[in-house]
Order: structure tokens, then C-alpha cells, then sequence
């Protein structure tokens, strides 16, 4: 997801947004895929990485942009969805002779990463390290030899009309041995025993070369042509090597008795066991580890803070002791008593207008460098491409969606209940949310004491829900994704409304009876609350709630008609 977008949901909208501005481009969606060869299968963090390579290859470094990434066909792929016109400069870009830059890219990327090269008009040039084009009889040399298998298996294709061993072997066993030797802790007998599933075995030469047999027939071929992934060129023969261990020959049945099935099944189960211990303790690490990140960035954060406090406490007293002079040398002076009261009172209203600059900036400067809450920073960090971030942003997710869950489950039937609008993600971390309220309401002073003096009545420590007192009794219960208003007392209504408009944002959905939606209703034109409720009746009755409380604006529509 691009950092110029918001989310998944508004991303269509922000980028049509931005198209807009441009009248110049009648077409602004660019999209375009990247797919990997059956068998091969890129980590996010590298197919993010190609993807921003591409974009940045094309021209589109900058733009907004959408990455989703499929895994529903036999081949890996992402869609790239991004927008031509830039969101500053408001220019349309589009790159000349596009599909030879991105294949350039591709075959940077493949030679980056050790892929399998796939034809293309570009090929790569290990001595210059960059992809150059090919010829034209390059081009037809390579196309052919995508087309048409070569060797035996292509004669017997074309004489016998019959898929032959070898295309059977690659289409239906290669994708199966490298998605087994892309795991860990595999040996020799794991791979022997899904060959041996397929009535194959494989056998080791006296050179070092691996042979694939059919157990029932006398055919064979070569392991470096089906499985080249794994076992064609010497490099990714001593890979496999190197993972699998010494060398095993198959067992001489080459099948697996009910029993050795068995008994391989709980060796696996327990190899499953231990891994997900493993995982799970490497998982605790990790959050361990980006906990002790996120304390140190706050300790930093607050000493810069505490520093920047200390220096302007020794900034005013240094404005009071130039005050303190400045008086001093005003009343030494021979100027009369009028003239010296009039310069001493300049300089008291100087000095006032110094310290309250001086406080202001303190302010900007603390509230700058005040640390960010665990969760921002955590997403800050995982945009930059930390692993432990972006798992720990998953957990939260999942966690969010269980308390949801149970959420729901425990809402009260008689009482109002103000959330987002649906398909909406507002899963923010509003701390000491009651000390912030209200501070322009000042129409109602009666009605601003009550809010102002709300306090935090209980804090549930297993579901997280926080209970707000007003006029002595609970009346408003913060639920993360839900506030909740307990009875129809004006400042409960009030007060739970501008809280849901400071979590969720100014467009709101409410679900309660017809009495609360039209109490709500009637609150937030009288208060003069900027809402949008999701409701089109409680819409419709706010616009003529607002219409009633100003006089002005109905003369105007009167005039205008």
C-alpha cells in the first residue's frame, strides 16, 4: 500500500480524487502484473521490493499505488494498480516503449534474487551485470525453445501423440519436490518418500548427477531436466545437498509399509510440534525485542522533552531578569514620571509577549518531539519494512477482530450504540480521552461544568472498556470500536457524540430507538456539532434542525427563491 493512500477502502476514491485535478488525463489507472514460474515463490518482502523496483523503473516513483498479490493459480503473481497523475505536481506520466523497461526490470530481478530467467525481449548480460536486448534470432531461438520440449521427450511427443515422461514429471512432481525442499529440517528419506507416493525414485550417479526412474517401467530421465529449480547446475545441486545432508539411497522396495507410514506420520507430527514451539517462542522474541526498541525511543523521546522544558524555564527567567533591567534602567533615567510610567508599562507588555512566544514554541517544540503511542510507532516501523512490526500489526488485527466479536455479543438492547460507518477501519488507541473534551464548547456554561468535570469511573482489565461518571453515576462507556450512552441525560448524549466524532470522525452511524437517534439528533444541532450521520432520515433531520436554529440562512433561501 502506498504511503499516499489512506487504506484499501477510500483507495479508489483518494486516487480518482487526485485524477480529477488533472483534466488532461481522460485514463490515469496504469495497472500491470508480475507473475513467477509454477514452483517459485517470492517472500513479501520480495515481491514489495519488485514491485517498487518496477514502479520506479517505469517513471513512477512517487505516485500512488496498490500492491495485491494472488496465490490462486499454479503461478504466483501480483497486480501493480497505480495513478498516472503524480499527487503534487498533478502531472500524467506515461513511460515510452513501457514493456521493454519492465522487462529490463524483470531480468534485474531475477539475476538479483538467483530466479529462473523467462523469455522476454530482454535477456541478461552477466559481464556488463545489465539486461540487454536481444536479437531477432535470439528472440525466435528462445520462443522456440519455450514451445517445444527438446531431446527424446519431444520426439516421442510429436511421433506418439502421448505426453511423455519427462513433461509428466515436470508438470505434476517438480511443484511438489521444491514446495518439500523450501522447507526446513528436510532430508533425503522426506523426498524418497514423496517420490515414492508417485511410483519414482531417484538414484545417484557415479558422477555426482541425479537420475528419476519409474519404479514399474524402464524409463528415466534426468533430474536436473525435471526438477531444475533444485537440481539443475552445480550450484543448485550443492544447495540441495547442503540442506538435505549426506547421501541416502531409497529404500530397495521403495514403498512404505502401513507401519513405516505410521510411524513417519507421528515423527512428522512431532516435527510439527516442536516447529510450532519454535515459532511461537521466536514470535515472543521478537515482540520482546520490539518492545525493548519502542522504550528506548520513548525514553530518548521524553528526555528531549524534559530537556526542551528545562530550556525555556532558563529562557523565561533570563526574559525576567532583562525586565528586572530594563525597569531598573527606565527609572535611573531623568525623564519625568509620566514618560517613565508609559515606558514601563511598553516594557511589561513586551515581556508579556515575549513569554507567551516563548511558551508557545516550548509547546510546538515538546508536542513535536513528544513520543509517538505504541501503535503509530509500530506502523511507522513496519512501513520501513521491520518484520517484527508487520507481525505484531497482524496480531493486533486478529486481536481486534476477536474483541469485535465478543463486542458484539454484550451490547445492552436498551441503549445507544455510536460506532463507524460499516466497512470502515477505526481501530485507534484514544488514551485519557475524557481530559479533551469540550475545550471551544463554551454556549452552555452549565452543560460545559458537567462535562468538564467527567472522570473515569471503571476500567474493565479484560475486555479494556472504560466507564465515564457524569453527575455521579456511569453514563458513557468507551468500547474501542464502540461508545456507548447509558441514559438520555443532555451531557451524556453530548459528550459520548463528540467523543465517537473524535475517534471515529466526523461521519458516524447510530443504532438505537427512535427516542435516542431523535435525542442525538436534536443534541448535535443544538451544540452546533459538525456531523454527518450515516441515517438519512437523522441527516435529513439535523439539515432541518440547523435550518430552524438560524434565522439568516432561511431569509437568504427565501431571497434566493
Amino acid at each position: 500500500m502506498s504511503k499516499n493512500l489512506l487504506g484499501f477502502d477510500t483507495a479508489a476514491m483518494e486516487m480518482q480524487g487526485v485524477a480529477s485535478l488533472n483534466n488532461r488525463c481522460k485514463d490515469a489507472v496504469c495497472h500491470y502484473e508480475l507473475a513467477w514460474p509454477p514452483g517459485e515463490r517470492p517472500t513479501r518482502p520480495q515481491w514489495v521490493d519488485c514491485a517498487l523496483h518496477t514502479m520506479k523503473a517505469l517513471g513512477y516513483e512517487g505516485h500512488q499505488f496498490m500492491i495485491v498479490a494472488h496465490d490462486d493459480k499454479k503461478h504466483f503473481h501480483i497486480h501493480i494498480m497505480l495513478n498516472k497523475v503524480h499527487m503534487e505536481t498533478l502531472r500524467a506520466h506515461t513511460p515510452y516503449r513501457d514493456w521493454f523497461t519492465l522487462d529490463a526490470a524483470v531480468r534485474f530481478l531475477e539475476a538479483k534474487h538467483g530466479w529462473t530467467h523467462t523469455p522476454g525481449p530482454m535477456r541478461w548480460d552477466e559481464d556488463t551485470q545489465q539486461a540487454v536486448l536481444q536479437s531477432r534470432s535470439e528472440r525466435n531461438a528462445s520462443r522456440s525453445a519455450q514451445q517445444h520440449p527438446t531431446g527424446a521427450a519431444a520426439q516421442f511427443e510429436h511421433y506418439q501423440d502421448q505426453e511423455s515422461f519427462q513433461t509428466y514429471v515436470r508438470r505434476e512432481i517438480a511443484p511438489r519436490v521444491s514446495t518439500l525442499l523450501a522447507r526446513q529440517n528436510v532430508t533425503w528419506d522426506d523426498l524418497h518418500r514423496l517420490l515414492s507416493k508417485a511410483h519414482l525414485r531417484l538414484e545417484k550417479g557415479e558422477s555426482g548427477g541425479y537420475t528419476v526412474l519409474a519404479v514399474d517401467r524402464d524409463i528415466w530421465v534426468k533430474a536436473s531436466d525435471v526438477f531444475r529449480n533444485n537440481f539443475a547446475g552445480k550450484i543448485n545441486r550443492q544447495t540441495t545437498e547442503a540442506a538435505l545432508g549426506a547421501w541416502s539411497p531409497a529404500s530397495t522396495s521403495g514403498y512404505e509399509s502401513d507401519q513405516q507410514v505410521a510411524q513417519h506420520s507421528g515423527q512428522q507430527d512431532a516435527r510439527n510440534s516442536a516447529l510450532r514451539d519454535e515459532r511461537k517462542a521466536q514470535r515472543h522474541a521478537e515482540r520482546c525485542s520490539l518492545m525493548a526498541d519502542y522504550n528506548q525511543y520513548r525514553n530518548q523521546q521524553r528526555a528531549v522533552c524534559r530537556g526542551l522544558t528545562t530550556e525555556g524555564r532558563v529562557a523565561r527567567k533570563h526574559l525576567m531578569v532583562s525586565l528586572r533591567q530594563r525597569k531598573k534602567e527606565i527609572r535611573a533615567s531623568a525623564l519625568s514620571w509620566p514618560d517613565k510610567k508609559a515606558l514601563l508599562s511598553q516594557a511589561a507588555a513586551q515581556s508579556v509577549l515575549e513569554v507567551r512566544a516563548l511558551k508557545l514554541s516550548v509547546q510546538q517544540r515538546r508536542q513535536e518531539a513528544f513520543p509517538k503511542n505504541l501503535r503509530s510507532w509500530v506502523a511507522d516501523r513496519a512501513d520501513e519494512g521491520d518484520t517484527r512490526a508487520a507481525a505484531q500489526l497482524r496480531g493486533w488485527r486478529y486481536a481486534d477482530q476477536r474483541n469485535q466479536r465478543r463486542l458484539d455479543a454484550r451490547l445492552e438492547a436498551n441503549a445507544l450504540h455510536i460506532g463507524p460507518p460499516p466497512n470502515i477501519d477505526s481501530s485507534t488507541d484514544w488514551a485519557d480521552l475524557a481530559q479533551q473534551r469540550l475545550a471551544s464548547q463554551q454556549k452552555e456554561q452549565a452543560l460545559a461544568n458537567q462535562i468538564a468535570a467527567t472522570r473515569i469511573w471503571t476500567i474493565n482489565r479484560k475486555t479494556g472498556d472504560v466507564s465515564y461518571a457524569l453527575n455521579g453515576q456511569v453514563s458513557v462507556i468507551d468500547r474501542g470500536r464502540i461508545v456507548t450512552v447509558l441514559n438520555q441525560d443532555k451531557a451524556a448524549v453530548l459528550f459520548g457524540l463528540e467523543m465517537a466524532i473524535q475517534k471515529f470522525g466526523p461521519r458516524i452511524a447510530c443504532d438505537g430507538s427512535v427516542e435516542w437517534k431523535r435525542m442525538v439528533t436534536k443534541t448535535a444541532a443544538q451544540n452546533g456539532i459538525s456531523v454527518q450521520f450515516t441515517d438519512p432520515e437523522m441527516q435529513h433531520a439535523l439539515h432541518l434542525l440547523k435550518r430552524l436554529a438560524n434565522p439568516r440562512q432561511r431569509q437568504q433561501e427565501r431571497g434566493g427563491r
